[in-house]
């Protein structure tokens, strides 16, 4: 059903509208951006309190490709599988060693399939990484991320099951074992997507706490809500409202709008070392997205915009613009050492920059 959804979506609007951003051959850096190819697509990329390591969540795609999660090596450029596990197999687990729902005790099935992540640390001072989950499950998985250096190692603790009718995008911790996410569209009709990309809300909130479940936000309903990022005192979501051309930012437990930011089709946000949120946009618009949408496998040359907005004034300011190789339609950018490192939803590599904020 997904991915008929996403077809029928795709080909009505952008059937006529596929040309302007060809595939990207060769792995050569250009300049100041240096690409790391020879990967599944890094959609989403978390960065280790270490200053070395990053986690990629590699996607499959929007319509039932598989995915895994791996550790980088900035250092070295060493990549190394985390999860799903080499030995293809994990036990569930016991009720005392859930952090998600207490039904939830099986880990992910061989169609596991990765796509917005959260990396951050829990009031007892554990690392939870969250993954949005598209194989067998429309869930989040929950890791505990065991901070090791290159030895770094992800443990499966559990999921949240999406509501009925859901396709999840992104997600954010909350530091008291709470979680939010973004439902992108609806999927109990064919025309859910389509509606979604002419403007039309197809999407909300929704927030999940271990004692009283799963709840909507009121007053969050959008037209594609795609990436979140939370304030570190957990008061404030930041959602990208990608149709709506807009980042919203919302009061997390009410659902409130509190104000709005513009960013044109905004994608996934972190936190930049200079205070700001990092935004990746794809400022060559729907046309181009829908010319990337041809090959998963294949680097896209579609524009982006890494965007930095105040969190408190909405003000934006663009610090880093592409197009072309070594790559494409950005959809994350997060700092790490002295480099920015960008994923996308297509292709085989990532690319990383000299830190916008270094100057400041």
């Amino acid at each position: 059903m997904r991915k008929l959804l996403f077809l029928l979506g795709a080909t009505v609007l952008f059937s006529a509208c596929t040309a302007g951003a060809p595939p990207i051959e060769g792995c050569e850096p250009l300049g100041d951006i240096k690409p790391v190819c020879n990967m599944q697509t890094p959609e989403d990329i978390a960065a280790l309190a270490d200053g070395r390591h990053l986690l990629l969540a590699h996607f499959g795609g929007m319509t039932g490709g598989t995915g895994s999660l791996s550790l980088f090596d900035t250092h070295t450029e060493k990549l190394t599988p985390l999860f799903p596990p080499e030995s293809g197999t994990l036990e569930k687990l016991d009720a005392d060693t859930v952090w998600g729902e207490a039904g939830c005790v099986t880990p992910p099935d061989a169609g596991f399939s990765p796509h917005g992540t959260h990396l951050h640390r829990l009031a007892d001072g554990r690392w939870r990484y969250l993954v949005v989950n598209h194989g067998g499950r429309e869930a989040v998985e929950i890791f505990e991320l065991k901070l090791a250096g290159e030895n770094s190692t992800l443990v499966w603790r559990g999921c949240v099951l999406a509501a009925e009718e859901t396709f999840m995008n992104d997600v954010v911790g909350l530091t008291n074992g709470d979680l939010i996410f973004s439902r992108m569209f609806r999927t109990g009709s064919s025309t859910e997507l389509l509606l979604s990309l002419l403007g039309i809300s197809s999407g909300d909130l929704w927030r999940w706490n271990r004692d009283s479940g799963l709840r909507v936000l009121p007053g969050t309903e959008a037209a594609q809500p795609n990436g979140l990022e939370i304030s570190v005192d957990n008061r404030f979501v930041f959602a990208n409202m990608y149709m709506e051309k807009e980042v919203w930012k919302i009061d997390a437990d009410t659902g409130e709008k509190l104000a709005v930011g513009k960013a044109a089709y905004a994608d996934n946000s972190a936190w930049g070392s200079d205070g700001r949120l990092w935004i990746a946009t794809h400022s060559g618009g729907l046309v181009e997205i829908a010319a990337c949408l041809e090959s998963q496998a294949k680097p896209c040359s579609a524009a982006f915009e890494i965007i930095a907005m105040d969190p408190e004034t909405m003000a934006t300011e663009v610090v880093f613009a592409h197009r072309g190789p070594p790559m494409g339609v950005a959809t994350v950018a997060v700092p790490q050492g002295d480099r920015v490192y960008m994923g996308s939803f297509v292709g085989d590599r990532m690319i990383s920059v000299p830190n916008f904020a270094a100057g400041d």
